[in-house]
Parts: C-alpha cells; sequence; structure tokens
C-alpha cells in the first residue's frame, strides 16, 4: 500500500478515496472478540514483529540493563548495553533450568542465576558454573543466554523474536524514515511514563489514538478548544500516509486558542502539548508538520503493529499497546520533552505532563465500554467515517496478515 503523491486537500479530505483497496463498508469487529483470532495474532503479528522496548537513553551507559516482560509472547527479555557498548537483546532465563537470571533495571558486569548459581556477562556469555566437573561432555561456550533479535533506529530498541526475520528494522519502519529524518528525538529525555491496565483488546485502544473525531467530545474538559475551532469543530486530521503496514498523519491545532491562566504561564516559559506550530520557544524541527501548516498541531506515527510516536514542537510521546487477552490489553505512554533549562521551562514541562497524564486518562475512559458491547453481541461491525481512516487501515493490514497462508 503506498501513498499517493499528490497532496490532500485539508483539512476536509477526503483521504480513503485515494486508498480504495480499503473499502468503505463496515469492517468487522471479530478481530477484537475472537479467542481464535487472538491466537492467530499471536504467532503471525507479535511473534514475527519488530517490537519496541524502550530508547538508548534507558540504558545509556555499558553494563545498564533493563528488563522487560511481554506477556503476548509469554517471554522475559533482557536488554542490555555491553562492554563492547552494543546493545543486545537476551531471554532472561537461564539455559540450565529456566530460571530468570535479572529483574528490574541497573548496571552490571554480569548476571547471576538465584537458582543454581550460573553466572553470564553483560554479553551473554556463560562465564561461572558451580561444580561445572559434574556435567557431561560441558562446554560453557554452549550454553550462554538466548539472544534476541535486536536494532535499533533513530534511538528506539526493538527486538524480534523470530529466528529469521524477512526484514530488517531499516526495511520494516520502511517509509517513516524520511518524514522523521531530523527529528531532534536525542536531544530529549523522558519526562514522565504511564501505565495502565484497560479491559479492552489491544485495537480498540490503538484505535482512539489515530483519529481527532473523538476530540471534541472526550476532551471537552482538559483541552477544551485546544484542537477544535471554528474552522474544524470535529479535529479533522490535515493529512494523511497509509503504507504497506506503517501509518502516519498530522493533527489540527486551533491556532486562535485561548489559554487559561496556568496555561498561559507555561506557555511563556517554553513549549507546551497545545500550542503546536505557533509556540514561541522552539524552532520547528525537521521532520513533522509536513505540509507546513500554521494550524498544526502535532504527527502521529504508527509503527506496525503496537508502536506509535507523536512528534511536536519541542516535545514528543510515545506509546505502546500490549495485548494481554482477547478482550485486555496493557497501554503505556512516555512523555520526552529538552531538559529544562530554568525553573520556567520547568514549570512549563510539568503543566504539560499533567495535561497529557489527563488526556490520556479521558481517551481510556471510553474503552471499556466499547469492549464489552463488542464482546456482549451487540454490535458486530463498526462504521468509519473517512476521518477514521487510519483505524480502517489498522484492521485491512491486520486481516491480510491473519488470513494469509
Amino acid at each position: 500500500m503506498n501513498a499517493p503523491d499528490k497532496n490532500f486537500p485539508a483539512p476536509q479530505g477526503p483521504f480513503t478515496v485515494h486508498y480504495p483497496e480499503l473499502g468503505t463498508g463496515p469492517v468487522s469487529t471479530e478481530p477484537n472478540r475472537s479467542q481464535a483470532f487472538f491466537e492467530l495474532e499471536k504467532e503471525k503479528v507479535f511473534k514475527k514483529s519488530w517490537l519496541n522496548l524502550g530508547r538508548d537513553e534507558d540504558i545509556p551507559n555499558p553494563g545498564d540493563y533493563m528488563v522487560k516482560d511481554v506477556e503476548i509472547l509469554n517471554a522475559s527479555f533482557i536488554i542490555v548495553r555491553g562492554q563492547d557498548n552494543t546493545v543486545r537483546a537476551f531471554h532472561n532465563a537461564c539455559p540450565h533450568r529456566g530460571n530468570k537470571v535479572a529483574s528490574g533495571t541497573g548496571n552490571t558486569k554480569g548476571f547471576a542465576c538465584g537458582f543454581h548459581g550460573w553466572t553470564f556477562d553483560n554479553q551473554g556469555a556463560l562465564v561461572f558454573v558451580p561444580d561445572e566437573e559434574q556435567f557431561f561432555n560441558f562446554d560453557k561456550k554452549d550454553f550462554c543466554l538466548k539472544s534476541v533479535n535486536c536494532d535499533v533506529w533513530e534511538g528506539f530498541i526493538f527486538i524480534n523474536i523470530d529466528p529469521n526475520p524477512t526484514e530488517t528494522l531499516d526495511e520494516w519502519v520502511g517509509e517513516l524514515k524520511g518524514d522523521l529524518a531530523g527529528y531532534p528525538f536525542e536531544t530529549m529525555a523522558c519526562l514522565g511514563r504511564y501505565k495502565a491496565r484497560v479491559k479492552a483488546n489491544w485495537k480498540i485502544v490503538v484505535d482512539a489514538f489515530q483519529e481527532g473525531y473523538h476530540v471534541a467530545h472526550v476532551h471537552k474538559r482538559s483541552i477544551p478548544d485546544a484542537f477544535t475551532g471554528e474552522d474544524n469543530p470535529h479535529c479533522h486530521i490535515s493529512s494523511v500516509k497509509l503504507f504497506d503496514r506503517n501509518r502516519r498523519g498530522s493533527i489540527y491545532a486551533n491556532p486562535n486558542h485561548q489559554p487559561g491562566p496556568t496555561e498561559a504561564l507555561a506557555w511563556k516559559y517554553g513549549a507546551t502539548l497545545t500550542q503546536g506550530a505557533t509556540a514561541e520557544h522552539t524552532t520547528l524541527p525537521r521532520g513533522v508538520n509536513p505540509e507546513k501548516r500554521p494550524e498544526w498541531g502535532f504527527d502521529f506515527n504508527v509503527v506496525w503493529p503496537n508502536f506509535r510516536f507523536d512528534p511536536g514542537q519541542g516535545w514528543y510521546f510515545a506509546d505502546n499497546f500490549w495485548p494481554i487477552s482477547v478482550d485486555e490489553s496493557i497501554y503505556e505512554i512516555a512523555l520526552y520533552m529538552p531538559p529544562p533549562k530554568n525553573a520556567g521551562q520547568q514549570i512549563s514541562q510539568e503543566f504539560t505532563r499533567v495535561l497529557l497524564r489527563d488526556a490520556v486518562r479521558e481517551d481510556l475512559s471510553t474503552l471499556e465500554a466499547c469492549q464489552q458491547a463488542i464482546m456482549s453481541g451487540a454490535m458486530d461491525t463498526f462504521v468509519l467515517s473517512d476521518m477514521e481512516v487510519a483505524v480502517r487501515h489498522q484492521y485491512k493490514v491486520l486481516n491480510d496478515i491473519v488470513n494469509a497462508d
């Protein structure tokens, strides 16, 4: 699936007409309620995909590591920067009897299994076995931690548990690379993280974060009129590009939005979530706002299957959508901004951190009710508008992969 060369009219669209393979009819809700479909997703999607597990700066120094449990894979992984400065991933399982050898985060020169004391260096090699002479025809080189395909793109760390991935990470990210070239990810630090367990299928959660149709209703308390205005009362997205798997789009921001007292103070000292292209304290970086519109708020970028990052002016956030079961998932989001240079910027950033938290809580508030309706049999299909073309694309990509031989 390739994006058309022509520029779309905006903010009205239409978009779907440029992707006739998507159709315009109702979309089945079966992928969000079928246990059989969920098992196919596990095998054909998550066991075959590059999955984001963090960022470079999470483990900046040799010996730094973090442990990530991924329930959809029934697995635990160690992401570690070796003494040679290379980022690697391993199954968090001792090859002796399977016990975990690490937990949490930290810095270490090696990992020791708490069951029988087998010890590994931070590059995965087995270096010590108590009572080693009792084993038969034993060679420590044959019992390293089991490695997992691992690579880094723009500071984002990905793994792929497929022993022979059909694509490199660079190929997997694909067309998004050109759109994001030059965005200063490396200049920003994590300001805050949030995590929620949601009683909704992971795709229901993704759906809520790739369209603006809900903004005027769901976010009327946290961000009233920041992303809607007289010229765009329904937060029509201003551009969309759909690729073979991935997708990106731009979200409108109201250039006539008048900040409240606290918000105005935050605006005075730094870029915030609600300023968009009008922010005075930063220069619009490369890789965002492709149409260079003054009414631009931020972009959303979805790397198939479950990773999204939204770059704005002076900030970006990244989120992951992790399946737990057919009707439950984990949602994680992290906000990144440049390290504050003074107290004013710190106050401004704290405003954005809290505002993002409140907006996300509003987003999640509707999803469990949606899942309940789907599981009850009350609805067999979704009816999607042109402004929900990214949602339609998600289900087309999913069904093509799951139903392929």
